[in-house]
């Protein structure tokens, strides 16, 4: 990152304490105007699996990629799906063997986007994809090769990510060939490694160096961590080298990586409203609503569900989440067990336990919603006020978290899959969290960052692991219906 960039954000944080217009502005919505969609290269011939990688790392329904004549690809096109609008894609065909027009359509295009003055207009990343070859087969082209060998006079400090694709069929071809060999697992492991470092890493590293990015990947769901281990592996370098602003945005527009969430939101809270919160400095002159509602848009954003409606920046949403937000009398987990296994215990229970439709949550009087009485009352900066910006913001991260599990099952986010996940987070650990933060906020004295730090802790311990999120969405056997039509 460059101190100008790091300037940018510094400088809208601070204009904040100061904001003469009385309104809270969105961090979320900050990175975004600087970095709206995340813009991604995608280099590869017809068939290596492109299309299948971005509808599994960014959730969209159709990717219209390499449906042109060979060298022909319109580079220039920006492709941008209806369901995820935090990212661009960018397609270019493969380099063939002596195609000078498409290895310099390719460069050009490239050249054009670096000399770009904003940031939302630079390509962040470059995946070039190539599927892993059979044992007498060759990894790279001559055109790829050349590419690789001058990617730093291309790209600068662009990353660009060598994805070998199709992982799954070079491990099925590898069983096939040992067969009764009496390979044990360790043994086994060890020959995948062995072999996919004669095929493609030591290829690779001879014509690009050492320091060449790579990684191997399969569109398969079992392989899900391969697709979480390119997206951390981008965002990771996308950060170092490009931008903040533009790794954020990377981790809002994927939709495989919880733990990427998680960081984002975390990340976003410190660089404003979570910061301070003893002190009230960024909250005095506004009321609890406006306080809970902009950190509540500051979360959704990041977590980028397919919510064509908008239900999840509704005042009915934000009622359910105010409900109970001074209640330590919930429902006790009967089970002392991991946070994702005991949410997910809760939606099968929830799900088992309904008739039809959930009961109403929010009551509507006059078109509108009537929120709890507190939230209407200007900021005060007391214990109970911390208390309850504190659980808001633990409690919504716990929903996220649970919609994240839903979602793929249901589709689009609806009411009944909100009150699912709410009721599902009560039942599982709401009470705890409750609890906790009463007790914290009893004894603290209301300054500094342990505040930060103690939000940051029982996020932590509250939290759904990246790599168990495919096994306890197995385990939710029974049919989600999203039932757009249901009310709140």
């Amino acid at each position: 990152m460059t101190k100008g960039k790091m300037a940018v954000v510094v400088t809208v944080s601070s204009a904040m304490t100061v904001d003469t217009s009385r309104q809270l502005q969105s961090t979320t919505s900050d990175i975004l105007q600087i970095c709206p969609r995340f813009r991604l290269l995608v280099i590869g011939k017809t068939g290596v699996g492109k299309s299948s990688l971005i509808h599994q790392a960014f959730k969209i329904k159709e990717v219209h990629v390499s449906e042109h004549t060979r060298g022909k690809a319109d580079i220039d096109k920006e492709f941008i799906a209806p369901e995820n609008k935090r990212f661009v894609l960018h397609d270019s065909q493969g380099f063939e063997a002596g195609d000078i027009d498409c290895f310099k359509i390719v460069t050009d295009f490239i050249d054009r986007r670096r000399k770009m003055p904003k940031l939302q207009d630079k390509i962040h990343a470059v995946w070039l994809c190539l599927p892993i070859p059979h044992a007498d087969g060759r990894l790279l082209e001559s055109g790829v090769e050349e590419f690789l060998k001058i990617r730093q006079e291309i790209l600068g400090k662009i990353p660009i990510i060598v994805v070998f694709t199709k992982h799954d069929v070079f491990v099925d071809k590898l069983e096939l060939e040992t067969g009764e060999s009496g390979y044990d697992d360790a043994a086994f492991e060890e020959l995948k490694t062995d072999t996919l470092n004669k095929l493609c890493i030591q290829p690779l590293k001879e014509v690009a160096g050492n320091d060449v990015l790579h990684t191997a990947v399969s569109t398969n769901e079992e392989y899900e961590g391969t697709i979480r281990g390119l997206i951390d592996l981008t965002t990771t370098n996308v950060e170092k080298f490009v931008a903040s602003e533009a790794a954020i945005t990377m981790m809002i527009a994927q939709r495989v990586d919880i733990s990427l969430k998680l960081k984002a939101s975390i990340a976003i809270g410190k660089k404003r409203y979570w910061r301070s919160l003893g002190s009230g400095m960024n909250f005095k002159g506004f009321t609890m609503l406006d306080c809970l509602s902009v950190i509540h848009k500051d979360i959704i954003e990041v977590w980028n569900f397919n919510d064509p409606r908008c239900h999840l920046t509704s005042d009915q949403f934000k009622d359910l989440m105010l409900k109970d937000l001074d209640n330590v009398d919930l429902q006790r987990p009967a089970e002392d067990l991991a946070f994702g296994l005991s949410v997910v215990l809760k939606i099968v229970d929830v799900l088992t336990s309904v008739d039809g439709s959930l009961l109403p949550i929010a009551v509507a009087i006059g078109g509108g919603v009537v929120l709890v009485r507190w939230a209407y009352d200007m900021y005060q900066q007391t214990k109970l006020t911390l208390q309850r910006i504190m659980t808001y913001i633990v409690d919504l991260t716990c929903v996220m978290q649970t919609l994240f599990l839903l979602a793929p099952i249901a589709g689009s986010i609806s009411p009944r899959v909100i009150k699912i996940a709410v009721k599902a987070y009560e039942k599982a650990g709401k009470r705890n969290v409750h609890s906790e933060i009463r007790s914290y906020v009893t004894v603290t004295r209301s300054g500094g960052d342990d505040v930060l730090e103690e939000i940051v802790r029982l996020i932590n311990d509250n939290s759904i692991k990246a790599k168990d999120v495919q096994d306890l969405r197995a385990q939710i056997k029974v049919p989600v219906d999203s039932k757009e039509d249901e009310g709140w």
